[in-house]
C-alpha cells in the first residue's frame, strides 16, 4: 500500500482517500450495468470532496466512459490537468460563458433555445462542433423543457449549425424510497419523449435519467447511460435502499488531539456556555471545525473515535476546533489519532451517522469537506 500525500506540512487534520476502494466501487457498478450501458461518473464539487482530478483518473481507468461536472470552472480544471474524456456540464450555463465551453471541448446541458443559438455561433466562430444534451423536466421541476414540447424544441436545436445533439437527459426527483410510483411515472414520461424523437431518426442518442439510487433500485431507468456520483464514493443514498452493489467508503476524516486539560465539575465548555460538566472531565481539543466542513450542528451531539472508543462532542463546534470528552478513555494523550469518519479499532463512524446527527443528508456531509483539509491518497 502506498500513499500520495498532499499534506506536506503535516496538518493534524486531513482527509484520507482510498483510491483502491474507488477503483473497486467503479468496477462493481460497471459490472452491474453491463457493456451496453455507459457509466458517467459525477465528479462535481471536487469529486464530492475527494479530489476531482484524482477521482477522474481512477474511474476512467476502471469502467467510466465520461465525466459529469456542475459548472464550467470544474470542467476547465480537469481539462487543464490533462483529462481528455467527454465532460458534461450537468446544469445549464449562463449567457456569455459559451466561448470557454467551446474552447475547452465541454458538453453542455441545454434548456433554452437562445443559449443554444449563442453556443452555435461561438462554435462556428471557433470552427468546432459543440456537443449538447437536451434536458427534459419529467417531474423534478428544477431545469428542463416540458416533455410535451420536446419534439418542437429538439427540431429547432437540430437545425442549428455546428451543434450536435449527443443525448437527452432528465432527473429523477425521488428514487431512494420503497414506493417507486413517482420514479416510474417520470421514467414513463421519459420513454414517451424518446418515442416522439424516433420520428426525427434519433435512435442513436444517449438517454440518461438514472442516478445512484436508481442504479440500485430501478433497473428500468438504465437506458444506455447512468449518472452515478454518491455510490462511486462508497456511500449508499439511503439506508432503505437495496445494497445490491457492493461498495466501500472511500473517504476517512482523521485528526489528532491537539490539547488536553482537566476541568472541574460545574465548568462550562465552548461558545455560548452550552455544555456544563457534571463531573471532573478530561477535555480534548480537536483542530478542525465547521470551516473544514465538520457541521456546527454536531455541537453537543456528535461523536469521534479515539483509541477505538467513542468520545462525545461537548460544547459548540467552532470554526477551527471543537472539544470532546475523553474522561473514560484510558491513556489518552496529545497526538492520539482521532477518527471523525471511518474505522478506529472495532468501531466505525460513517458519513450517514454524521448526516443523521446533523439532520441532513450524507451527500452534504462528504461534498462540503473544505479545500483547506489536505488529502492523503492511498493507492
Amino acid at each position: 500500500m502506498s500513499k500520495t500525500c498532499e499534506n506536506r506540512f503535516k496538518r493534524p487534520a486531513f482527509l484520507e482517500v482510498d483510491l483502491k476502494r474507488l477503483a473497486l466501487n467503479t468496477k462493481n457498478i460497471k459490472k452491474t450495468l453491463g457493456p451496453e450501458v455507459e457509466l458517467l461518473a459525477v465528479v462535481k464539487a471536487d469529486g464530492y470532496g475527494h479530489g476531482a482530478y484524482e477521482v477522474s483518473k481512477v474511474v476512467l481507468e476502471n469502467g467510466a466512459g465520461s465525466l459529469g461536472v456542475a459548472i464550467l470552472e470544474e470542467g476547465i480544471e480537469l481539462r487543464e490537468k490533462g483529462i481528455k474524456s467527454p465532460i458534461l456540464i450537468l446544469y445549464p450555463e449562463f449567457y456569455g460563458r459559451e466561448k470557454m465551453i467551446v474552447e475547452y471541448d465541454l458538453e453542455s446541458t441545454i434548456t433554452d433555445f437562445e443559449f443554444a443559438r449563442m453556443l452555435s455561433l461561438e462554435a462556428k466562430k471557433q470552427k468546432k462542433t459543440s456537443e449538447v444534451f437536451l434536458k427534459i423536466d419529467t417531474g423534478m421541476g428544477r431545469y428542463g423543457f416540458f416533455a410535451e414540447k420536446s419534439y418542437e424544441f429538439f427540431k429547432k436545436i437540430k437545425e442549428l449549425e455546428n451543434i450536435k445533439i449527443k443525448g437527452i437527459l432528465s432527473q429523477l426527483s425521488e428514487a431512494e424510497g420503497e414506493d417507486k410510483k413517482s420514479a416510474l411515472k417520470q421514467i414513463n414520461k421519459f420513454k414517451e419523449v424518446l418515442k416522439r424523437l424516433e420520428f426525427l431518426n434519433q435512435r442513436d442518442l444517449i438517454k440518461s435519467i438514472a442516478n445512484s439510487a436508481a442504479v440500485l433500485n430501478l433497473s428500468e431507468s438504465y437506458f444506455n447511460q447512468v449518472r452515478v456520483g454518491l455510490l462511486l464514493y462508497g456511500v449508499y443514498p439511503s439506508e432503505e435502499l437495496s445494497k445490491s452493489i457492493r461498495v466501500e467508503p472511500v473517504m476517512s476524516l482523521e485528526s489528532k488531539i491537539m490539547f488536553l486539560k482537566e476541568v472541574e465539575k460545574g465548568s462550562f465548555i465552548g461558545y455560548g456556555r452550552t455544555f456544563f460538566t457534571k463531573r471532573k472531565t478530561k477535555v480534548a481539543t480537536i483542530p478542525l471545525g465547521y470551516a473544514d466542513g465538520y457541521p456546527r450542528l454536531l455541537s453537543n451531539k456528535g461523536e469521534v473515535l479515539i483509541r477505538g472508543k467513542k468520545a462525545p462532542v461537548i460544547g459548540r463546534v467552532c470554526m477551527d476546533a471543537f472539544m470532546v470528552d475523553v474522561t473514560d478513555i484510558l491513556g489518552v494523550k496529545i497526538g492520539d489519532e482521532v477518527t471523525l469518519i471511518g474505522k478506529n479499532g472495532e468501531e466505525e463512524i460513517t458519513a450517514c451517522d454524521l448526516a443523521f446527527w446533523s439532520s441532513t443528508i450524507n451527500y452534504e456531509i462528504i461534498s462540503r469537506m473544505g479545500k483547506r483539509l489536505p488529502k492523503v491518497y492511498i493507492n
